[in-house]
């Protein structure tokens, strides 16, 4: 069981909870000690909370202290300051576990890369949602061919958050509101949809037209398209929203192949809908004869008991740790299911882009 350490993710931040939990589900992790929060207060009351015994106000009290006892660190705080973390962690050759969006600009790429030695730094990016057993079976029948040729994708991710606040949180947080050049609403639901469109298609885009709205009271970007070219001829959008009153997440997956279609939508996750050329419509679900079965992983509990949020986290904590086990045993890691640097550099370029795109109002290449 690897030993981990939080940056970050109080009991009272929305990435907290669900990391610690689905980190330690299947007993891969154990979270040690951690900087939770720069709130003093908080930081003892999450400590208390979890059980934990040692937590300390700054980082470099936690490096100083538990550097020895400890395998990873995750970086859990607002984006704006993941690349602070990030620096001082690579320097120390500490294996780092980074909440999506890596980091908020290219500016923090480039700082990563004088740093970053891929043989002997460990950093990855917790992109959640490719863990629902469903989107690894989707991802399945894509390589399998079942689609056919792939010939255009619809993502979006609507939420309603902005006009309806949840009421379990304190929301929108202050670090939300603030804009740089890449519009926090792209970093926080954006940096998802790169994420999946590129774990299904295993392609990134070569050219994006963006356009930015601000339908809320915030004065921040609060609603984005994307349309997107891909050098193999596939057609894509994007949409992400955070003033779509009745989404509460509103992730939902349209891929459409010469053979077949699929839908999956989040708030539904346990469904996959398949439409093929044939006029036949199909669901399939973990009880259907699917290529996931092998994996206990994705069964938990047995199909009609929602496999959801936490437990698709959790998954991703397993790949993490096999990825770690690869690492300390100074084995090349071919995890499909684990992205780092690379991929999080070129979703950031996209994000970047698009940017250019909205205020030149025209296609812009991205390599």
């Amino acid at each position: 069981m690897y030993k981990l350490a939080f940056i970050g993710g109080s009991c009272e931040s929305i990435a907290g909870y669900p990391h610690f939990i689905a980190s330690q589900m299947d007993k891969r992790f154990e979270v040690v000690s951690g900087v939770f929060s720069t709130n003093p207060e908080i930081n003892k009351k999450t400590a208390q909370r979890w059980n934990i015994k040692s937590y300390y106000n700054t980082i470099d009290e936690l490096i100083k202290n538990e550097i020895n006892n400890i395998d990873a660190i995750s970086i859990l705080t607002p984006t704006p300051l993941h690349i602070k973390a990030i620096e001082k962690l690579l320097k120390l050759n500490i294996p780092i576990i980074c909440e999506k969006p890596l980091v908020s600009s290219l500016e923090d790429i480039e700082k990563i890369e004088k740093i970053l030695d891929v043989n002997k730094h460990f950093l990855v990016v917790t992109n959640n949602y490719s863990g629902y057993p469903m989107v690894r079976e989707l991802k399945q029948k894509i390589l399998n061919k079942e689609l056919g040729d792939i010939l255009h994708i619809r993502l979006k991710m609507p939420q309603e958050s902005f006009l309806r606040p949840p009421r379990s949180i304190k929301y929108p947080q202050k670090w939300r509101l603030k804009d740089e050049f890449i519009p926090m609403i792209s970093l926080d639901l954006g940096a998802h949809l790169h994420h999946l469109a590129y774990f299904l298609l295993e392609e990134e885009p070569d050219k994006v037209l963006a356009t930015y709205n601000s339908f809320s009271k915030y004065n921040v970007v609060d609603d984005v398209t994307m349309l997107l070219e891909y050098d193999s001829g596939i057609k894509g959008s994007f949409w992400l929203s955070k003033t779509a009153l009745g989404n509460r997440n509103g992730l939902h997956l349209e891929i459409y192949g010469s053979k077949a279609s699929a839908v999956w939508h989040q708030e539904n996750p346990e469904k996959l809908e398949f439409s093929y050329f044939t006029g036949q419509k199909t669901i399939i679900d973990r009880g259907s004869d699917i290529e996931m079965i092998p994996n206990p992983l994705y069964h938990r509990m047995t199909p009609g008991h929602p496999a959801g949020y936490i437990e698709a986290f959790a998954n991703l904590y397993n790949d993490i740790a096999n990825c770690l086990d690869e690492y300390f045993s100074k084995k090349e890691s071919n995890n499909s299911y684990v992205f780092g640097f690379e991929h999080a550099k070129n979703g950031i370029k996209l994000l970047h882009n698009s940017s250019i795109s909205n205020i030149n109002k025209t296609w812009i290449k991205i390599n």
